[in-house]
């Protein structure tokens, strides 16, 4: 078929026009290159939407929760946190956080007397006083608390170190034994007017607490002594070779007000030569004297002292007691007055010398031979005598301590109580010493 030119012409016009208007509706994506090519080079073009803009929410972190022993942790201030930034851009890169403080500021701060701050949130512990005892801890004690604000003491009070003065610890706890002392004193016989002896003790102290009060124990104080004796050479005053002597005595010092106190003692015991036993082989002994404090280093005392013996039954008591200094002592109490000086310490024992007195002897029951074998009365009988001594003793620090002094005995006497027979041995020098502990 054939057909005329002109025709075709206007054919081809309507299928050009129709394909420019369906190129136009076309929607077209961004290319690589992000734009839209021209429409000279033959390239499709690309449609560009308006630029997106993203605000990220805030982000809120919590503080750290409280110490617990499996999950240490460090407190980091809320302030460290920062948002992301918000514009364009942001809504394909990372939350940005803000670094911890620098490592400079967790050093630890040295306070002297104080537990290091280890940083934000952890309160320095109380510091430990190591020169007078370790601080009291608290009444209870919490594991899971923040460390360095609490001892980690299981023990409101250690029992065996008194706490240091004024931490409000309680009363330092008292020694169940006091002390365990022994001691010796020979006065030698020369003549046939002397009279020989070995006077020999072993006793200790214990403490019991008294009418709820741990300053002021019950003190009792067995004992057991030994005496040897040698002459007279006088029959009617001959003494059996041995006297011995078991006692208990109970004692106590009561302080009712810092100026007022006393010194309260009572004892009894057997005082025989075991020959036999009576009434009259029991004795009672004490002394109750009232202590007046005038201050630390000066006191005044006065009172009686119950000795049971056949010449004498009390004497009175009493005196001054000054300490000027930690190295002098004066002890002036009648019936047993003593001065000591320290002179000198070598390493940690103390070494002190003295000047005492004393009102020495004691009373016995005995079978007293009189004038033949067969004849003997069991009567008390009384040896008194007046000594003055000088000595040396030494203390260490753990409470050992112990004594050597040589003195002269005067005014002694021999008293019998039944058959009144009465002997007055020559004055004599004697030595003595003994040990406590």
């Amino acid at each position: 078929m054939h057909l005329q030119r002109p025709y075709v012409v206007s054919v081809f016009a309507v299928i050009a026009l129709t394909c420019a208007s369906a190129r136009g509706q076309r929607i077209q994506f961004p290319s690589p290159a992000g734009g839209a090519p021209a429409a000279a080079q033959g390239t499709v073009p690309v449609y560009t939407p308006p630029a997106a803009t993203y605000v990220a929410p805030p982000v809120t972190v919590s503080p750290p929760p409280a110490f617990t022993p499996n999950a240490p942790s460090i407190s980091i201030p809320p302030s460290a946190y920062a948002p992301a930034p918000s514009g364009a851009g942001a809504a394909s890169g990372p939350i940005v956080v803000s670094p911890p403080p620098a490592a400079s500021s967790m050093t630890p701060q040295y306070v002297p007397g104080q537990v290091p701050n280890f940083g934000p949130g952890i309160s320095p512990g109380p510091a430990a006083t190591f020169q007078g005892g370790i601080q009291p801890p608290p009444a209870t004690w919490d594991p899971y608390a923040t460390p360095g604000v609490q001892n980690p003491s299981l023990l409101p009070q250690d029992p065996y170190f008194p706490p240091p003065p004024g931490s409000g610890g309680g009363t330092p706890m008292t020694k169940f034994l006091q002390d365990i002392h022994l001691k010796h004193h020979w006065i030698p016989r020369y003549d046939d007017n002397g009279l020989g002896l070995n006077d020999s003790e072993v006793a200790a102290t214990f403490a019991f607490p008294f009418l709820y009060n741990e300053q002021s124990p019950l003190l009792v104080t067995p004992g057991f002594g030994y005496q040897a004796w040698d002459g007279p050479k006088d029959p009617a005053a001959a003494m059996p070779p041995s006297t011995y002597e078991a006692f208990l005595e109970l004692g106590w010092n009561p302080q009712p007000t810092p100026w007022l106190g006393g010194e309260l003692a009572f004892g009894a015991g057997v005082f025989s030569d075991f020959s036999s036993v009576d009434a009259d082989s029991v004795r009672y002994f004490g002394r109750g004297l009232l202590v007046l404090t005038f201050s630390p280093s000066f006191k005044i005392k006065g009172g009686i002292v119950y000795l049971d013996r056949v010449r004498v039954k009390l004497l009175p008591a009493g005196g001054i007691v000054w300490t000027p200094n930690s190295d002098v002592r004066f002890d002036i109490v009648f019936p047993d007055p003593k001065l000591a000086w320290r002179w000198t310490t070598v390493g940690n024992t103390e070494w002190w010398s003295y000047v005492r007195g004393e009102y020495g002897g004691g009373s016995w029951t005995v079978d007293h031979v009189t004038f033949a074998p067969s004849a003997s009365v069991f009567e008390r009988v009384d040896y008194n005598d007046l000594r003055a001594a000088v000595g040396l003793e030494w203390l260490t620090l753990r409470g050992f301590g112990g004594f050597v002094e040589v003195g002269i005995a005067f005014e002694r006497e021999l008293l019998f109580a039944e058959t009144d027979v009465k002997f007055v041995p020559d004055p004599m020098v004697f030595v003595g010493g003994g040990i406590h502990f």
